[in-house]
């Protein structure tokens, strides 16, 4: 009977291959603005709990979810403009809506109001404008690697590895 691979050797070759294969780690066109990149279930998830409060009766101007024309031009914007609006504060929207609420958590929830609200307003027969157009193919930056990195250190870490 054959020996089974050993974690460590499986995680380092794992490595190996995502760090020489993919050089420059371009993101493909179009990727900081399509919905489909981010976890839409786990952003409903934040939403309705972190963000529903405000987003749910219109308190402070906030625009009322499944209402496409209070989102029409917030939509109309790049996806990644609108997380950084949602992280950073944006007119009377405190940063991150007062929440304690990480960017990825909010990155999600973010996707998932234009994706929904994309959604609703093709039901009612209302034409919105595709994603907005990322001028360029930006490659992503090093916070990707050491993410990854990051990744397999908690891995390895797991007793479950041993």
């Amino acid at each position: 009977m054959p020996a089974r691979p050993q974690p460590l050797v499986l995680a380092a070759l794992v490595l190996a291959a995502q760090w020489f294969t993919l050089p420059g780690h371009a993101a493909p066109p179009g990727y900081a603005s399509d919905t489909r990149a981010y976890n839409l279930a786990h952003g409903r998830v934040v939403f309705v709990d972190k963000c529903m409060g405000c987003h749910g009766t219109g308190i402070r101007g906030a625009p009322v979810f499944g209402e496409t024309s209070d989102w029409r031009e917030r939509i109309e914007q790049p996806l990644d403009t609108l997380i950084e609006h949602a992280i950073s504060g944006h007119g009377r929207m405190p940063a991150r809506g007062d929440q304690d609420i990480s960017d990825q958590d909010v990155a999600a929830a973010v996707a998932y109001v234009v994706n929904r609200t994309r959604v609703i307003a093709a039901g009612e027969g209302e034409a919105l404008p595709e994603p907005a157009a990322v001028e360029s193919a930006a490659p992503m930056d090093d916070s990707f690697d050491a993410a990854v990195l990051q990744m397999f250190r908690l891995l390895l870490g797991k007793d479950r590895w041993k």
